[in-house]
């Protein structure tokens, strides 16, 4: 066995003549052990907040979406639909478009994002696992019927029995200027509501989803869509499939993953995770500076074995090893503890969700979402290493060369 180690053990785990040597060494573990376990848990939680957004977004947000380059809505040739049902990826796709317009419930009026979607909308998303109320219906007979978001239903005050119609008022694409304000104004069209829905705030607060044909009939254009959504079949890689669409549909239209259609959201959140990381790395940097302190005493504590050891022919690079290795082995052991305490903590709050959020009752969980990842242990566990044995090596060197002879 290595003499450096075998000594360093010696004195980590043999009792000293002060107790205080022993309690600061057993803070020095405890601190690394709580700042790993810290960084361990707030990871988690991001990526358990990551996941959960996706998710939500799923039920919303398709695998692939094609838009237009330039403008808002286009009009699609036989000859691409054609090719987007033969492709053996492609488990379905929608026809969309949306546009906002002024909606009026009884006596509430609000701005909202109308959404047309066809039959194939459900088929592409989940968007029917998540009604609050009522169906997902957007036909009754040949009456065509409108699904709200839950946040425009209770800015609209839509009730339960959804017994009063909602009323559409959309501007006129007429190219000209009218004087006649009931000239520029599409204010026909009349749909009742059939369901209430709930993705997320941003989303429930202005989207009312009306069947395809209605929209057209209100936008006055019966041919124009906004984007056609893709739902592509499990196992199959759709960044292949996007480039194929990609190449077909060509320059003038694009072709997003699920991803690229929120990609500053998640831009956001992976940013929010990381200066995270930042601050708890740099708290167990503070942290770390007990290690030192641990040494120092018990480099005083052992002044008289120093000598002992420098007359049996130690030099400094020897000495100075046995420390820093002792240093190491608290790090090491507060890091290992730290990291099984955080999965633990996780594990238990995957299980169990014994720590609610604070808004429970008015979010779609109750407890902090959590998801382990393998890749966040090991960077965890190399940047305490690191960012340990760094406060521990060089600080041990000054003191070897300062104070021993």
């Amino acid at each position: 066995m290595n003499f450096s180690f075998l000594v360093a053990r010696r004195y980590l785990l043999a009792k000293k003549s002060h107790n205080a040597v022993n309690v600061i060494s057993a803070v020095s573990v405890i601190g690394v052990a709580i700042g790993t376990m810290a960084l361990v848990i707030v990871m988690s939680v991001f990526n358990g907040f990551e996941d959960l957004a996706r998710k939500l977004y799923s039920n919303f947000d398709p695998d692939l979406k094609i838009t237009a380059s330039v403008g808002k809505s286009f009009v699609i040739d036989a000859e691409k639909l054609q090719f987007l049902e033969e492709d053996a990826d492609i488990f379905a796709f929608s026809q969309t478009i949306e546009e906002n317009v002024l909606v009026q419930y009884g006596e509430q009026q609000e701005i909202a994002v109308v959404k047309g979607v066809d039959d194939q909308y459900q088929e592409v998303t989940g968007i029917d696992q998540m009604i609050l109320d009522g169906k997902y219906q957007l036909w009754i007979n040949e009456n065509p019927q409108a699904v709200v978001g839950a946040g425009m239903a209770a800015k609209l005050h839509i009730g339960l029995h959804f017994i009063t119609p909602i009323r559409f008022f959309a501007i006129r694409n007429t190219g000209t200027v009218s004087i006649n304000p009931e000239k520029a104004v599409n204010d026909r069209l009349y749909i009742y509501p059939s369901g209430v829905f709930s993705v997320d705030e941003e989303i429930d607060v202005n989207y009312l989803l009306v069947p395809l044909s209605f929209a057209r009939d209100l936008l006055e254009n019966d041919s124009i869509v906004g984007a056609i959504e893709i739902k592509v079949k499990p196992g199959a890689d759709v960044e292949n499939v996007q480039k194929r669409i990609a190449m077909k549909f060509g320059t003038q239209f694009e072709v997003k993953t699920a991803y690229q259609q929120k990609e500053f959201y998640y831009r956001v959140l992976k940013f929010e995770k990381w200066v995270g990381f930042m601050i708890l790395a740099f708290v167990l940097l503070i942290a770390s500076f007990n290690v030192v302190s641990s040494l120092s005493m018990l480099m005083i504590e052992k002044k008289r074995d120093i000598f002992i050891i420098q007359g049996l022919g130690a030099d400094k690079q020897l000495i100075g090893r046995i420390f820093i290795i002792q240093g190491w082995i608290i790090v090491l052991a507060g890091t290992m503890v730290g990291l099984l305490l955080g999965i633990l903590l996780c594990y238990l709050q995957m299980r169990f969700g014994f720590v609610p959020l604070s808004t429970s009752g008015a979010f779609i969980i109750d407890a902090y979402p959590v998801a382990l990842r393998w890749q966040d242990f090991v960077m965890v566990f190399f940047a305490v290493i690191c960012i340990s044995l760094l406060t521990i090596y060089f600080p041990v060197k000054y003191f070897v060369k300062k104070y021993i002879d």
